[in-house]
């Protein structure tokens, strides 16, 4: 072999090596948590704030405000415009706090009344319509109804925070069925929270478990975050998921992060999925199995809880508990910060 034979071997192993290092250095970048910090492009603040719990933003962008004994209304400019509520006991009337809330395609807003056991329905001009539930362990009864949310073809699904399970109703309020306890190892709810509807299944926070539990909309468990897998599931596949190997980075990871409450949850239109710890005032983001990104305020949260997207996903609405406010920010700066 000559010399130059020899040189120009060593330059092209030298540009292999080259290539297998970027490569490498490029694939730690892909799979790199992205940490940032940023400022909201509103703050919506009323001295009438009192215990806020949870938001939903409308087709017109009015955002619906949950409170003691009413539901606050906002325009797009973040001025009170209507409270939807009283105080007292009858229909349309609240004893304590309102909590979670939800809107269906009729334009009909889902209130839950948790003092009271049951679900009120308004329209968004304020009108009481109807409600359900009452307080019992029997099919259709409640002990603290918390999380709730509506799918596609307008059933309800509530979450119970006491009795641990989800139960699901027409839209007029008629029982239907209920899944949680099921007793299977790693399916079971304890504390169910926030929920949110993505490709057909049910993502339900199970904050006292520290995890985020998956059902198809029948009820059938699919399986967990954290856990390796799930979001590239099909939503017609039956096999189960119990032989995912449970132990690995994104799992240690996820918990990592999950020390504190899980409270709102909510997919944005790329279906990346948000989560909000309470306990560290952060928001994580998952990219199907993949945690991608971590970000606080600028002002910090205290006591985060509900999460909402406006209807363009433009926007993410986050209920500052703790100072009492609605922290809000635009997706667009929230993707690009997170290299998203």
């Amino acid at each position: 072999m000559t010399k130059q034979h020899r040189k120009m071997n060593i330059l092209s192993a030298l540009a292999v090596a080259c290539t297998v290092v970027m490569a490498l250095v490029s694939g730690c970048t892909k799979e790199r948590i992205v940490h940032a910090e940023i400022s909201p492009v509103q703050m919506i603040t009323n001295q009438e704030l009192q215990n806020i719990d949870s938001v939903v933003v409308d087709e017109a962008g009015r955002i619906y405000v949950s409170d003691i004994y009413a539901v606050k209304v906002f325009n797009t400019e973040g001025h009170l415009v209507a409270e939807i509520g009283r105080q007292g006991t009858a229909d349309g009337e609240f004893t304590n706090e309102v909590i979670g809330l939800a809107i269906n395609s009729r334009d009909e807003l889902y209130v839950v009344d948790q003092d009271q056991t049951r679900v009120q329905i308004f329209d968004l001009e304020g009108n009481f319509l109807r409600c359900f539930g009452q307080k019992g362990t029997a099919e259709g009864q409640f002990l603290e109804p918390q999380g709730i949310t509506i799918d596609q073809l307008d059933l309800v699904y509530i979450a119970d925070k006491q009795r641990n399970n989800v139960q699901v109703f027409s839209r007029g309020g008629e029982y239907l069925y209920q899944f949680g306890k099921s007793g299977a190892p790693g399916s079971d709810l304890n504390e169910p929270e926030s929920m949110a509807i993505h490709r057909g299944r049910l993502f339900v926070a199970d904050e006292e478990n520290k995890r985020v539990q998956i059902y198809d909309l029948r009820g059938k468990h699919l399986g967990h975050l954290p856990h390796s897998g799930v979001f590239d599931l099909d939503p017609q596949l039956e096999a189960s998921l119990d032989d995912v190997p449970p132990h690995t980075d994104v799992e240690n990871k996820f918990h990592r992060f999950l020390d504190g409450d899980i409270e709102g949850i909510a997919f944005d239109g790329r279906g990346l999925f948000y989560i909000l710890n309470e306990d560290a005032g952060e928001i994580i983001v998952f990219h199907k199995e993949k945690m991608v990104g971590i970000f606080t305020s600028s002002q910090p949260i205290s006591s985060g809880d509900g999460l909402a997207f406006d209807r363009q996903f433009q926007h993410l609405y986050v209920v500052d508990q703790g100072n009492s406010r609605i922290q809000v920010f635009e997706v667009k700066a929230i993707q690009e910060l997170l290299n998203l």
